[in-house]
């Protein structure tokens, strides 16, 4: 069998110069990924390769908004120093783009990840998608009150916000900061409904002092945006 070192070639040998053309860097770390840092925000696109199986995948776009996970760091969560996002060594995700997922997830998983040809097509498969879905989905989603009407959306038809916002009890407190920074007129009846969630789940008991501290911070941001 080929080696993954050189299946890996073969898939970058495809991405690198698409991703470089439109200004993202490649970071050959632990999660190897392609990243566009900006004034405001960071786009990320990463990659899951494993040594003893060839069960390997990469994500699709993502974005940190810096302002939010600013925020999101100084407030803390349990069982997590931070340490490397305070330190500047590594970034926090605030978005992600399921709504894609499937339709990438079909075209993925008819290939064989074993040879150098099904990496090739997987990296043909990436630029097909940063070409549409995902230039789309970086176009619309870099706004963030684009974040906050789709939030709104997914609150309305009884889905959480967890479908596009990142993390575990901690995506709350990044819906909650995003309200605040696009002045939402909603703000404080997103506050009532997530009390309702913090204050009457028992799972999220350890998480109380830290939501209670995100309340008081949220007292003294200033709005980015205007009501979108």
């Amino acid at each position: 069998m080929v080696s993954l070192k050189e299946r890996k070639d073969a898939l970058f040998k495809i991405t690198h110069p698409y991703f470089s053309k439109i200004g993202f860097r490649f970071d050959k770390g632990i999660r190897n990924k392609y990243y566009r840092n900006e004034k405001e925000l960071i786009y990320d696109l990463g990659f899951n390769f494993l040594i003893k199986s060839d069960f390997h995948t990469n994500s699709l776009l993502m974005i940190s908004f810096k302002k939010v996970e600013e925020i999101v760091i100084e407030i803390g969560m349990p069982n997590n120093d931070l340490i490397p996002y305070k330190n500047g060594e590594n970034y926090m995700i605030t978005i992600k783009h399921p709504f894609y997922y499937q339709i990438y997830e079909q075209k993925f998983s008819q290939l064989d990840l074993k040879t150098v040809e099904d990496f090739e097509q997987w990296g043909h498969l990436i630029l097909e998608y940063m070409e549409g879905e995902g230039k789309a989905f970086m176009e619309h989603y870099s706004y963030l009150p684009n974040v906050l009407k789709e939030m709104d959306r997914l609150e309305a038809e009884g889905k959480y916000w967890n479908e596009i916002l990142v993390g575990l009890a901690d995506y709350d407190f990044r819906g909650l900061i995003i309200s605040k920074l696009c002045n939402d007129p909603n703000f404080n009846e997103k506050i009532k409904s997530r009390d309702e969630v913090f204050y009457n789940v028992p799972q999220l008991k350890e998480w109380v002092p830290y939501y209670e501290k995100l309340k008081e911070r949220l007292k003294t941001i200033e709005p980015l945006h205007n009501n979108p």
